[in-house]
């Protein structure tokens, strides 16, 4: 099946074998998995009884016993040809092998020309050095010639070793110089930098006083204006009313007046403050009060009906009862509003318990693959909105983000499903849980990782029973003692005995078959 669905033919074909028709196709996603359709061909009902020329089928056959004689005949002529190419490679093999020879000979003589020039080189370079070291003065003059060079090196060390001591210590004068400019720098800018700070405080008091003086100023002056009007309004007010109520008023005044003069002076001096006893001291905005109280009271005097005192009492009993029914109601809110807490109080601490342990396995799973996961509560004032979000992060450049059908492909929600689950199971109490294809869609890393943590959840020794439902599985995964794999067969090659369809039957006759046909050796 695999030559048949190699990419030459498009990945798939269609073949006949005897009565059964094939039908091999590769998978587009995935591995590429190659897969078969075979059905049985039905026998044909048209043209089925047709009826044979005798004559034409005897020509036919006489054609074929010729064509048969005709292909024995080039069969031997083929093998004479055979027999003769056979002694033509034999000979050329012969001279093949001489050739060689012939050839490592040549490469044998081309060795020795180029290391007897090579050696004929180095003759004459070592002549030449030879003739100059003949052609040099005797070792006396050079050692008088060497002696004398060294003594003007020495002078020359010795000048300039006194330049570099000078250049030393004017360096070093120049160094404290250079420190105690730096010093005098660094001084004077923390100098500046505490002056500007000073004055930019400086300038900030006055900002904030001048700002406060022109507040203040002119609220002052607006106090003043209104205090001038209303002085004004009332002398002119005071000029028009009756002579006993201007005496009075008059005499208001001054008492108020006197009151007001000792008691700045009294606060002045230190002193006890004067008695208000006969002095009205109350301020404008009271006695504006008062005014607006008086005035109401006259013109409820004058406009009363009769049915405006029942009303105002039926109302006022309506308000009473509504008060005593609200009261009633605050304190049944109150007692369901405690019992609702009592209640959440009991079963809020399990839960962000449970919660917090799914959410450490959830974001431990995650870590041995490389990734970030993490699963919170999400509450709301509406119990019945309350929610679990699962936050995930595949990639370092992201943040972590909440699992919806849009965000993440389908591979990681695959991925973060699994893990999920296997989080839940330690913590689940079902007799047994099934997942189906769970790993279509994710990589390889991703896949035998989930498989590995799989197999460390599941197969602990409390732990309920877990079904993996796969069309396909990778190579070479991890295997525990407790696991059992149950692999299920279909297709038209299946054998129709019921007690053949056991494939460890099958494994264990096929070992004890080669066993018993495998001969015995001797030890020796």
């Amino acid at each position: 099946m695999e030559l048949v669905a190699r990419p030459e033919t498009n990945g798939g074909a269609s073949f006949i074998s005897q009565t059964t028709m094939n039908i091999v196709s590769r998978s587009s996603y995935g591995q590429k998995n190659v897969s078969n359709i075979s059905r049985e061909i039905r026998p044909a009902r048209a043209l089925a009884n047709v009826t044979v020329d005798a004559e034409e089928k005897r020509r036919i056959d006489d054609r074929i016993s010729n064509l048969k004689d005709e292909v024995a005949n080039y069969e031997r002529e083929r093998g004479e040809l055979d027999a003769g190419l056979a002694a033509v490679l034999e000979e050329d093999k012969a001279f093949i092998a001489r050739l060689e020879g012939v050839k490592k000979r040549k490469d044998k003589i081309t060795e020795v020309r180029n290391s007897k020039v090579k050696i004929e080189s180095k003759l004459n370079r070592n002549k030449a050095n030879l003739q100059h070291l003949k052609n040099q003065p005797s070792a006396e003059a050079e050692r008088v010639k060497k002696k004398q060079e060294l003594f003007n090196i020495t002078k020359k060390r010795i000048q300039i070793a006194k330049e570099y001591t000078a250049l030393a210590r004017s360096i070093i004068e120049e160094q404290t110089e250079a420190t105690r400019a730096g010093i005098r720098y660094l001084q004077i800018g923390a100098n500046k930098a505490a002056l500007q700070e000073l004055c930019n405080k400086k300038d900030e008091k006055y900002n904030t006083a001048l700002a406060e003086f022109d507040k203040v100023d002119e609220e002052f002056r607006a106090v003043k204006g209104r205090s001038k009007a209303a002085l004004e309004e009332s002398r002119e007010v005071v000029q028009n009313v009756e002579e006993d109520l201007r005496e009075q008023y008059n005499e208001i005044e001054a008492k108020r007046t006197q009151y007001d003069r000792d008691l700045t002076a009294a606060e002045a001096n230190g002193t006890t403050p004067p008695s208000a006893d006969g002095v009205d001291v109350r301020t404008v905005d009271e006695l504006q009060a008062e005014l607006n109280r008086q005035q109401a009271k006259l013109e409820l005097n004058l406009n009363t009906n009769p049915g405006v005192v029942e009303q105002y009492e039926k109302r006022k009993r309506d308000i009473e009862v509504l008060e005593k029914t609200i009261e009633t109601k605050q304190k049944s809110a109150e007692k369901i509003e405690k019992s609702i807490k009592a209640a959440r109080d009991n079963w809020q601490p399990g839960l962000e318990k449970l919660v917090a342990s799914i959410g450490e396995k959830f974001s431990a799973s995650f870590d041995r693959i490389g990734c970030a996961g993490e699963v919170r509560i999400s509450q709301h004032e509406d119990y019945e909105k309350w929610a679990i979000d699962i936050l995930v992060k595949f990639r370092d450049t992201e943040k972590l983000q909440l699992l919806t059908g849009q965000r993440q492909s389908g591979g990681e929600r695959s991925l973060t499903t699994i893990l999920y689950l296997l989080s839940l199971t330690e913590e689940a109490r079902a007799p047994f849980s099934l997942v189906d294809e769970i790993n279509q869609g994710m990589d390889q890393r991703a896949e035998r990782s989930v498989h590995n943590s799989m197999v460390q959840v599941t197969c602990k020794a409390d732990s309920a029973q877990y079904f993996l439902i796969t069309p396909k599985l990778l190579p070479d995964l991890m295997y525990h003692e407790r696991m059992k794999i149950l692999c299920v067969n279909n297709g038209e090659w299946l054998p129709e005995e019921h007690d053949l369809g056991n494939m460890m039957n099958m494994i264990d006759g096929y070992l004890a078959h080669n066993r018993k046909g495998k001969p015995s050796t001797a030890a020796h």
